[in-house]
């Protein structure tokens, strides 16, 4: 009997004491988390911004491109010839139109014509944004345009 008594006391105190364990996080817990957390948003900080860098990047370079679909289309609704050439990073069309590209270095080597007929010279538009540039291939007799990512 004697036993039993000893067994019944000795399962009460450790069901008693699972109910009276404090509840909560020591702070050396809590400041574990917080410098995992820390240690996990420096690594991924940078890289996040960095792409979200290349992304505004390709951006402003589709806007170049749709603006030379603009231009190419313009040239064949109402029959006009247009030139495109850059001088010191901005692009020109015609010697007199030019286009404002903020935070935009364009540099096209051989001008470019559009014809009235909708075909055009073709070449290559050199674009530099934000440390990353672009060249968007302008493909004879078309005008087909296409776009890539040079570095």
């Amino acid at each position: 009997m004697m036993k039993v008594q000893i067994i019944l006391k000795k399962l009460f105190t450790v069901h008693c004491s699972l109910f009276t364990a404090k509840k909560g996080f020591t702070l050396i817990e809590i400041l574990l988390v917080i410098s995992i957390i820390g240690l996990m948003f420096s690594v991924s900080l940078p890289v996040s911004y960095s792409m979200y860098q290349r992304y505004q990047s390709s951006l402003k370079a589709e806007e170049v491109l749709i603006l030379l679909s603009t231009i190419r289309r313009e040239s064949f609704l109402y029959s006009e010839e247009k030139y495109i050439y850059s001088r010191e990073g901005r692009m020109l069309i015609n010697e007199n139109e030019e286009r404002d590209l903020r935070d935009i270095f364009v540099q096209i080597d051989r001008p470019i014509k559009f014809f009235k007929n909708g075909t055009t010279s073709g070449g290559e538009v050199k674009i530099y944004i934000n440390n990353y540039s672009f060249l968007i291939d302008i493909r004879p007799p078309f005008g087909d345009l296409s776009i890539r990512n040079t570095g």
